[in-house]
């Protein structure tokens, strides 16, 4: 799990993946346990990687970086929040 978090996979494509090979989510939940700030990092890691540390041009640009994000198996809440605020409050 850890390898799949470093690499960039959210978790909820994580649990996915682990439910497709018969692991139950009592065993999955404990290991995809992550402290929000932590989850956002793991996000903004990914983002840039693909996209850079530069702020999507518009609405058409976000969307089509929260669908990647969104694949990668990131919350939706927290992918708006940090495309739209960059991850602060």
């Amino acid at each position: 799990m850890a390898e799949r978090l470093r690499k960039g996979f959210g978790p909820l494509r994580i649990r996915q993946e682990l439910r497709g090979k018969g692991l139950s989510d009592e065993l999955i939940a404990p290991h995809l346990r992550l402290a929000q700030p932590d989850l956002l990092g793991l996000l903004a890691v990914a983002h840039d990687k693909r996209f850079g540390p530069v702020a999507a041009a518009d609405a058409r640009e976000r969307a089509r970086r929260g669908r990647f994000l969104e694949y990668r198996g990131f919350p939706t809440d927290l992918i708006t929040r940090f495309l739209h605020g960059g991850g602060q409050d």
